[in-house]
């Protein structure tokens, strides 16, 4: 079977909140992320992270996935964790990390990637989530 790789970059600033995902590098606008057609399942995601931190704390780094293209709704993934007694100009990179799935999904749908830190506003996190579908 053959496997399709869509792939989203962004960041979050502030802690508790859903940041959507919508660029890809250079494509500043690449359009809604689509269940490719003739696949029936998430099989993976592969995520990447950074924290630069401007204040001293820690935080969890979630992927939340969301959209019609998810039947059973949406799905939240932990991929990491940051954090220093630091104030300043401290950063930690999250290497990127392949997580297998088994999640159905419906061709044709969107699916939206949100990158969310938890607890402290630590100043931001940049995050690339590619997802693999099947």
């Amino acid at each position: 079977m053959a496997r399709f790789y869509r792939s989203r970059e962004g960041e979050a600033t502030l802690p508790d909140t859903k940041t959507q995902l919508v660029t890809l590098g250079s494509e500043t606008a690449p359009g809604p992320l689509l269940v490719p057609a003739g696949v029936s399942k998430l099989v993976g995601i592969i995520a990447a992270a950074v924290g630069y931190q401007i204040a001293a704390g820690s935080v969890g780094i979630f992927c939340r996935l969301e959209g019609a293209g998810l039947p059973e709704g949406p799905e939240v993934i932990a991929i990491g964790a940051h954090g220093y007694n630091i104030v300043t100009g401290c950063q930690a990179l999250i290497e990127a990390t392949r997580i297998g799935l088994d999640i159905p999904v419906t061709p044709g749908n969107e699916i939206l990637i949100f990158l969310e830190m938890t607890d402290v506003d630590i100043g931001q996190v940049s995050g690339g989530v590619t997802l693999i579908f099947e």
